[in-house]
């Protein structure tokens, strides 16, 4: 008849992948790092592809459909990805084409974090009637030529 394995090392691969599986399943919050936002118009309304920059942290994303994104890597000097920095000071230039340039500020600790909306106001134009008189009939010299000759000079 075989020895049976002893009762103290007969639970060991058990007790192992349970030790494993609980690890794994319990990991701390701060084991991921990553900011998640959304872009808005002045109405409260989800903008898509919205351009996201980060400073510092040489990265620019685009908004999804529902005017979210997430930053969970940076890129270095030389364009390699690195991770967010602990007690940094991040800001974020958000903006669109129309749409003024609107900024924010977080003083990331670590971990996951949801920063609270940015709001993107459009461009305003304004339109005044000009006092000058545009009419070309009345300018002093009308001749197209303007003096020369195109003729073999």
């Amino acid at each position: 008849m075989p020895n049976p394995i002893p009762p103290t090392r007969r639970g060991a691969p058990m007790l192992l992948r349970a030790a494993l599986a609980f690890a794994l399943l319990t990991q701390p919050a701060w084991a991921k790092a990553a900011i998640h936002g959304t872009v808005q118009d002045r109405n409260g309304q989800p903008m898509p592809r919205v351009n996201v920059r980060v400073v510092p942290g040489n990265i620019e994303i685009v908004t999804d459909d529902d005017g979210q994104f997430t930053i969970d890597y940076l890129r270095d000097a030389e364009g390699k990805r690195q991770r967010l920095s602990k007690r940094t000071l991040y800001t974020f230039e958000v903006y669109k084409l129309g749409y003024q340039l609107a900024k924010m500020d977080l003083d990331y600790k670590q971990g996951e974090v949801s920063i609270e909306p940015l709001t993107l106001t459009p461009d305003t134009i304004t339109v005044r009637a000009s006092t000058t008189n545009m009419d070309p009939a009345s300018a002093p010299d009308t001749d197209p030529a303007g003096g020369g000759s195109y003729e073999g000079e």
